[in-house]
């Protein structure tokens, strides 16, 4: 299982392309946690109307809901108060399951590499594109652009998305 953070949610639905998880992962794999699904909701009903199309796919359990286990709560309340609900449920779920997670929040990719919980990041994300064939290089350099722009993310080596071997800090491996 792929648990997605609201954060990737959140840049993917500012491009346009939430496709792209479904290109990338098995569609039956992909899932959030109730967490995340409050963060998207809090947004829609702030006005960020891009989300409606990740709400769509929740309604229609194109992506997945997952609910929280009685010992994944519990261990949810352990986790720094730093991290946001829907990261504390991420990272529990993720953890104890030992599903995946997808997010691009530098403070749960380094808890992450602590607790070893298997993770990928947005230019994991956009390597994969790549190196799976999906995307030309030239298309994936055009997305980094478009997210920098629309997303306000800066990717401080977009190169680096292109270098053959292991992105620090990333799951996906050679």
């Amino acid at each position: 299982m792929i648990v997605i953070d609201n954060n990737i949610l959140s840049t993917l639905a500012k491009i346009e392309k939430i496709d792209i998880l479904f290109e990338v992962f098995d569609p039956e794999e992909i899932a959030i946690v109730p967490g995340v699904y409050e963060e998207l909701r809090n947004g829609l009903n702030r006005g960020y109307f891009l989300l409606s199309e990740v709400m769509n796919l929740v309604s229609q359990e194109k992506i997945k809901l997952l609910p929280l286990t009685e010992e994944e709560i519990l261990l949810k309340s352990e986790l720094p108060v730093s991290f946001d609900k829907g990261e504390r449920e991420c990272l529990v779920v993720c953890k104890l399951r030992r599903f995946k997670l997808v997010t691009n929040e530098k403070s749960v990719k380094n808890f992450c590499d602590r607790e070893e919980i298997d993770y990928m990041d947005l230019p994991d994300l956009l390597r994969t594109l790549w190196r799976t064939e999906l995307y030309s290089k030239d298309e994936v350099r055009e997305l980094v652009r478009e997210i920098e722009a629309k997303d306000n993310v800066v990717f401080k080596s977009p190169e680096e998305i292109f270098e053959k071997g292991r992105i620090k800090g990333s799951a996906l491996e050679t």
